[in-house]
């Protein structure tokens, strides 16, 4: 069964999520942390098949993106560090309160891990699974591709924001991202560490987490977040055994996987399988 749901953030914003209830529960609860633009909708395959399982499970689009625009007057303006301190708080926070019986983790999508770091009390989530999770400075890139990296996070978004606008839908295929996310997202491609905007490093809540991390980076995703960006986001958890998986598509029956073909219905149900299977036992 699924149920649309409305979260609310400390500072007024209407979380729009959808809640996945099992037939006969686990007793675990995931939430599913998306990737920068991606809307909820899109995970609804690999949750449905979580479920499944018997994990309820919780996906929602970050303020300023598909159904969650609603806020109050004196709502901060959509930006990543709110989605990460604001926003994935405000869901945890809503999962504990509504199944406080319940064993939570947390499943990162690209961006939707890396602000794991910055979330508050973070070791609410007994587990933490990273799907195609990166550090995004543009020296983690290989040495062929950090120009291309070069040109995004020095070029491309700054020169949106300046010209006082979002990121348009066509230039990455994903959601219209709103000025703030996109400067935030061009600070964190030209620095070594998450900074805030007065570049104050976020080292904190990144060496807090203690609680068991899996990070799987896929073979052919060249672009957005090859294992040497997968391999750093894992080493700056420094306090967290983790281990790191990276999937080879030849070697699970695909063509490819890239960045975004993880979530799809045409992902292997193998590694699916064993996604689950980690995150029934890793707590």
């Amino acid at each position: 069964m699924i149920n649309t749901i409305e979260v609310s953030t400390l500072d007024g914003y209407q979380l729009v999520a959808s809640e996945f209830k099992p037939e006969s529960s686990n007793g675990r609860i995931v939430i599913i942390n998306g990737a920068t633009g991606v809307l909820r909708k899109y995970y609804q395959p690999y949750a449905a098949f979580l479920c499944a399982q018997g994990f309820t499970i919780i996906t929602y689009d970050y303020r300023g993106i598909g159904d969650s625009k609603q806020a109050s007057v004196n709502a901060k303006p959509a930006s990543m560090i709110h989605w990460g301190q604001l926003d994935m708080d405000a869901v945890l926070s809503w999962a504990q309160t509504h199944y406080p019986d319940m064993k939570i983790s947390g499943i990162g999508h690209s961006i939707g891990g890396q602000l794991l770091g910055i979330t508050p009390n973070n070791n609410r989530y007994e587990s933490f699974l990273n799907i195609a999770a990166q550090q995004i400075h543009w020296k983690n890139w290989g040495r062929k591709d950090q120009p291309l990296s070069v040109l995004f996070f020095y070029c491309v978004l700054p020169l949106f924001y300046s010209a006082n606008k979002g990121l348009p839908k066509w230039v990455l295929g994903a959601e219209y991202l709103p000025k703030q996310v996109i400067r935030d997202w061009s600070r964190f491609g030209r620095k070594p560490f998450y900074t805030d905007e007065q570049g104050n490093e976020l080292h904190d809540g990144y060496h807090r987490y203690k609680g068991n991390m899996r990070f799987y980076a896929m073979a052919d995703d060249n672009r957005f977040a090859p294992p040497s960006c997968v391999k750093a986001l894992q080493q700056h958890f420094k306090n967290a055994p983790s281990d790191m998986i990276v999937v080879d598509p030849k070697q699970v029956g695909m063509r490819s996987i890239d960045h975004f073909g993880f979530f799809k219905r045409s992902m292997s149900e193998s590694v699916w399988q064993d996604t689950s299977n980690w995150l029934a036992s890793s707590s």
